[in-house]
């Protein structure tokens, strides 16, 4: 396999390339879009900031460093290739690295950025031919690019100091899906997440660690219990001894219908040295809180269905898909975060590619819609059946049936105690929320024994605070605040929360805002530091 890897060094521009103001009632920053083409993206990097990046045309891009006061520390302009996309990016707690590729393409450029002086140095990266690219992960210069080849799982593993690429190798027998691949920054391993099996038959989960230098040093299998198996998995590192195993799981036999894997439940396991200890699996019937969303005589149906099925010795079949969030170890609790959500779809004609940007125009002439972590997937596995919304091994569209997006309807979260066991549940519903990308957007900020739930829909932010299974605060909504008094927000898309450092997350999108004292009209790209 021939593989080029070039480097190439950029120096700070100090050129204010975005104006800006900031209210001093409020922490905002307002950036304003040259074109409804522009696309932006908010990179928050702990205490050291937040990072904006903007990809002004199909070679040139510019990035920008805000300190937590949300004031400008310096700004770069950069090249890539012609037709290249970004990707996604990874901090390692260093360094922030950002992928940028084409559709089936086997070129790649990696751009690492020193945080600190504002220096990029790019490297571009030639290997496998027609590589789907699904993920992206980097640490101390060593970068992990997953993907697919002629339907089977590919991870390349390029070492940037010794410009070497390699693919790694899977061991995998059966027909195989990349279904996550986390960084673990504290041990410097990343871990990923295969879906084993086909259509129900031998299925099961298998979880590969690998070092800084690309080597396999450990393996989890999770074999499928009786009717169920793990739909999904993520690999968590809590002590120096300890590992976390957990995920939801679902009936075997669903895996190989039309609409793919549905959950059952969320299963619960500890390992050590490799071997599962602790298994636990909880059905959503055993929940409290999980159908509150529904309305009281819905609610009261399907309660009254469950216990039915109890009396005659069995447990009601569910079908939810549910996006699990990191878990969050609090003394001796293991706190989750989940959110259940399904596809929909209309019927016409049309290219679903055709889409609605927010502010009235088609997708920018830059923009790609295969690309990863755009369209329909969002920050998961677009090869893997439980995040597709065509179900397995189906990614196509017919002429009468067009993706038209994903609905949330809530989010649960549960605690568990050291061995499993489930021990307080509660929930909040996600009324109206649409999104074209797939991606966690309830986050909770955990003080004491508080815990606040909030999202972002459509210029608003919905809060609410819990203490285990008791509501201590019923679902709030506020609007996000604006720059200037007098404005009127007439249109946001692509509103999202995403957590900063401490008790501060950053809001982030783009807005339609008028103002009859204040110049009339602007288009913007905001972002506002919140805590709560």
């Amino acid at each position: 396999m021939k593989t080029v890897v070039k480097s190439i060094a950029f120096f700070v521009l100090m050129t204010c390339s975005f104006q800006f103001s900031q209210a001093q009632s409020v922490k905002r920053v307002e950036i304003p879009l040259p074109s409804s083409n522009s696309e932006l993206f908010t990179i928050p990097i702990n205490d050291q900031g937040v990072l904006v990046l903007s990809q002004i045309s199909k070679t040139n891009f510019t990035l920008t460093r805000f300190d937590t006061n949300l004031e400008q520390i310096w700004s770069i302009n950069g090249t890539i290739d012609g037709n290249l996309d970004y990707v996604k990016h990874c901090y390692d707690g260093k360094n922030l690295y950002l992928l940028f590729s084409r559709y089936r393409s086997n070129v790649y450029e990696v751009i690492k950025v020193n945080i600190g002086p504002g220096f990029i140095e790019k490297y571009q990266i030639m290997s496998v031919d027609r590589m789907e690219v699904s993920d992206f992960q980097a640490i101390n210069a060593s970068i992990f690019i997953a993907g697919m080849v002629n339907n089977q799982p590919v991870i390349l593993f390029t070492n940037l100091v010794e410009r070497k690429t390699k693919v790694l190798p899977s061991a995998l027998k059966s027909q195989a899906e990349i279904q996550s691949m986390e960084l673990d920054t504290s041990t410097a391993i990343v871990n990923v997440t295969y879906a084993v099996g086909t259509r129900g038959k031998n299925y099961q989960l298998v979880v590969k660690s690998f070092d800084e230098d690309g080597k396999q040093i450990s393996q989890v299998v999770m074999n499928p219990e009786n009717e169920f198996a793990m739909m999904n998995g993520k690999l968590n590192l809590v002590s120096d001894s300890t590992e976390v195993m957990f995920g939801t799981y679902g009936h075997k036999n669903s895996i190989g219908s039309s609409r793919g894997p549905t959950s059952q439940g969320i299963y619960f396991s500890k390992l050590l040295d490799n071997e599962i200890t602790d298994l636990k699996f909880h059905s959503f019937t055993e929940f409290k809180n999980f159908f509150n969303f529904m309305g009281e005589r819905q609610k009261e149906k399907q309660e009254k269905k469950i216990q039915d099925k109890k009396e005659k010795g069995g447990d009601l079949r569910l079908d939810y898909r549910l996006l699990v969030h990191d878990i969050i170890k609090q003394d001796d609790k293991y706190i989750m975060v989940a959110e259940a959500f399904y596809a929909d779809y209309r019927y016409n004609n049309y290219s679903p590619f055709g889409a609605f940007n927010g502010f009235g125009s088609p997708y920018s002439s830059f923009y790609n819609p295969y690309r990863w972590g755009y369209g329909y997937y969002g920050l998961y596995s677009p090869f893997s059946s439980y995040y597709s919304p065509w179900g397995w091994g189906n990614r196509y569209y017919g002429n009468q049936q067009t993706f038209d997006g994903w609905i949330y309807t809530h989010a649960i979260v549960a605690a568990f105690d050291e061995k499993g066991n489930l021990l307080w549940d509660n929930s909040i519903e996600m009324k109206d929320v649409k999104e074209q990308k797939l991606s966690e957007k309830v986050k909770a900020s955990v003080k004491g024994d508080e815990i606040t739930l909030s999202y972002s829909n459509k210029g608003q932010i919905f809060t609410k605070i819990i203490k285990a299974d008791k509501v201590l605060e019923d679902t709030q909504s506020a609007k996000v605040a604006t720059q200037l008094e007098g404005d009127k927000v007439k249109q946001t898309t692509s509103d999202a929360i995403d957590y900063w450092y401490k008790n501060y997350f950053i809001a982030s999108g783009y807005q339609r805002i008028t103002n009859d004292n204040e110049g009339g009209r602007r288009n913007v790209f905001y972002m506002n530091k919140i805590s709560f």
